[in-house]
């Protein structure tokens, strides 16, 4: 059986014990064998494990197995090593450990339960943890770790369902199971499919799902338009998964551990959102375009896989990207206000009435600034460098709009003081950034014969 057709398991549980490694080498073993692990029985399980030595024990599958299992039964380098018997014996033994004697008194230290006796766990089994000879790598400097045979078996298959990322393998976790389980799917239909055809014969392919991605955070945000796309819209998830990536070097030489890369269900939401509009998408990939760096670089792929995007790095780091949806040199927008709005409701938590108020107090100026032909404010509140200046700009456009007659102010004392600067100061950047950003949609006309005509002065 070499991941046949793969359909959903009748029955779930919603098992869950918060590795990774675990919980993605359990769902690899339900989508191999159709069932859910806790109805696997002996045969079940044997199976799947012949399957993953079929998979392992190829070339292509050796060399991602370096840096995952290094000096593992699957790519011992002893001469006349027997990899399938002695793979099968190490796999067979943990399948015959699930259900162990209650005399056991030592505990998983994954899921609590008790730990399998017959051999204790090094990075040689388990990445990410250490060698017999660096104790300072377990807990308590002991010489090993303590794992239950059921989570020691899981994470021998993790890697069938790892990404590829940066040239290591990528575990991709998430807060909806059924999102990993679609993708999980996917990538077994590859494997399969390249197992069949014999791409896994040669070292030169690669073994693990790969896309090519030379950045890790790129991988991310990639995965995070496809979900938000593709799943969304075909029920699998909704728009509040949060999705980790974690890099991973277990390599025995200078090993790098693992780098984590998070994405919060806040900006994941924001991102379902845009890939879900044809319009805001395609202006989305624009925005994106302008500010990956110009590379000379003679490269085959593309560089949204290979080079660092700001705008995805402001996003991780939780900060805030409004400077992207603003042209200042030309005064013009890159994204229109409802993107704007979405991204300040989702990614900046910023509340439905305070952005509506605030858009009507831009509308207000807007309309001062055209009725008054004193151009030169949008300059002037977009140049604002500091609270003191800002805060000027403001009383100028106030007065302003007193000149003009107007019989109702342009803002009230209240919504001042609680939505344009509220009493601790914080996020009045932010409010200066969507009043441009406002007014350059709202005064478009203008701005543009203005610039026209600078042009033809100069």
């Amino acid at each position: 059986m070499i991941l046949e057709s793969i359909s959903k398991p009748k029955s779930q549980t919603k098992r869950k014990n918060g590795d990774p490694f675990v919980e993605i080498g359990i769902l690899a073993i339900e989508l191999i064998t159709k069932k859910n692990f806790e109805t696997c029985t002996t045969q079940d399980l044997q199976r799947a494990a012949d399957t993953l030595i079929e998979i392992f024990l190829t070339p292509a599958w050796k060399k991602e197995l370096i840096s995952i299992f290094p000096n593992s039964t699957y790519i011992q380098t002893s001469r006349g090593y027997n990899h399938r018997e002695r793979s099968r014996e190490f796999l067979y033994s943990l399948i015959e450990g699930i259900s162990p004697s209650s005399e056991s008194k030592t505990y998983c230290c994954f899921c609590g339960a008790q730990a399998y006796e017959k051999m204790r766990f090094y990075k040689t089994q388990i990445p990410l943890i250490g060698s017999g000879k660096f104790a300072n790598y377990f807990p308590s400097f002991q010489n090993g770790l303590n794992i239950c045979a059921k989570c020691a078996l899981a994470i021998q298959f993790a890697p069938l369902l790892c990404y590829k990322a940066g040239g290591k393998p990528c575990l991709i976790s998430s807060n909806n199971r059924e999102l990993l389980r679609e993708f999980g799917k996917d990538i077994c239909k590859t494997i399969k499919t390249r197992l069949a055809s014999g791409e896994y014969n040669s070292q030169e392919n690669s073994g693990l799902f790969d896309e090519k991605f030379k950045s890790p955070q790129n991988a991310l945000f990639h995965l995070a338009y496809k979900f938000g796309r593709e799943y969304c819209a075909r029920g699998i998830c909704s728009n509040n998964e949060s999705i980790v990536l974690y890099h991973i070097d277990n390599y025995n030489q200078g090993p790098a551990g693992v780098r984590i890369y998070s994405l919060p269900s806040n900006i994941f939401k924001f991102v379902s959102f845009m890939m879900n509009s044809p319009d805001y998408r395609s202006a989305w990939f624009s925005l994106l375009a302008r500010y990956y760096p110009k590379s000379t670089d003679e490269e085959d792929l593309p560089i949204w896989k290979t080079k660092i995007n700001p705008i995805h790095t402001y996003l991780l780091e939780g900060k805030n990207i409004l400077w992207a949806f603003k042209d200042d040199r030309t005064r013009t927008v890159t994204m229109p206000w409802p993107v704007v709005e979405g991204y300040m409701r989702s990614v900046r938590l910023m509340n439905q009435q305070r952005i509506e108020k605030i858009r009507e107090f831009s509308d207000k100026i807007a309309l001062s600034i055209r009725e008054s032909k004193k151009f030169s404010r949008v300059h002037d509140i977009a140049n604002a460098r500091d609270l003191p200046s800002f805060r000027n700009q403001l009383n100028l456009i106030v007065k302003d709009w007193q000149k003009l007659g107007k019989g109702e102010p342009i803002i009230t004392f209240d919504d001042y003081i609680r939505i344009l600067i509220p009493g601790d100061y914080r996020g009045w950047t932010e409010v200066r950034d969507l009043i441009v950003i406002r007014l350059y949609e709202k005064l478009h006309d203008i701005l543009v014969k203005e610039d026209e005509n600078s042009e033809v002065t100069e």
